[in-house]
């Protein structure tokens, strides 16, 4: 409870300074391409954004509380859900700002891995109790490996066709399942190590773009939400 107190009472107060301190919020608008570049209109657009943005910190760090107390079961078949992501630093105004361009994100990365069939509703994880993992949509293997698992940390290893790209990463409890959450960058790298090896086309500019937002996020966290 003290900290969700101490985190509403920082909220305020950021919210409140929100427009002597919008750099980063500026540079995610541009990054995304929603905001315009005068000066002035991006420190209203940073107010507004960091303001709309207090709820869903609240909301994280209530739900961040819930989750602890709850050790999820891996092994089974998932089904991906869509990209996951979270925030871990202690530069409150770092979150706000990143959290009001959150499912901007999402949205970007998601698109991004449908172009080798991790689809939300359709691409499915399934761990095994002998630690192995796959990840399919249909009956097509996208990527496959092994991994281990304890105290909430996992720790995966993808074959030879990824070049043994190893992630590690925490598990935690979701209101609809569970999220399997990477250091960003190794993230981004399994998918570009997905796109390269399913074939799929992808511009460039589509993960440089994602590769910016990446750059501009300390702490930032990325992976999978999963249900069962």
């Amino acid at each position: 409870m003290k900290k969700i107190l101490a985190t509403i009472s920082a909220m305020l107060l950021i919210a409140s300074a929100a427009n002597a301190q919008s750099g980063l919020l500026g540079s995610l608008g541009k990054i995304f391409g929603g905001g315009k570049t005068e000066s002035t209109e991006n420190t209203g657009n940073a107010a507004s954004s960091v303001a709309s943005a207090a709820g869903s910190i609240l909301e994280s760090v209530l739900g961040t509380v819930i989750s602890q107390t709850v050790n999820v079961s891996l092994p089974g078949t998932w089904t991906y859900a869509g990209v996951a992501s979270a925030i871990q630093t202690e530069n409150t105004l770092t979150t706000l700002a990143a959290s009001a361009y959150k499912e901007k994100l999402e949205a970007k990365l998601d698109g991004y891995l449908q172009r080798v069939g991790i689809v939300p509703g359709v691409a499915t994880i399934a761990f095994t109790a002998d630690g192995g993992f796959a990840i399919a949509s249909g009956n097509k293997t996208i990527a496959a490996g092994t991994y281990t698992y304890e105290n909430k940390v996992i720790v995966m290893k993808f074959g030879k066709v990824y070049n043994f790209l190893t992630m590690e990463g925490t598990v935690t409890a979701s209101t609809n399942g569970a999220q399997v959450l990477f250091e960003a960058g190794k993230f981004l790298e399994f998918a570009k190590k997905a796109i390269k090896v399913v074939g799929a086309k992808s511009s460039n500019s589509t993960y440089n773009n994602i590769a910016s937002v990446i750059n501009e996020i300390s702490g930032l966290k990325l992976g999978f939400d999963m249900k069962k």
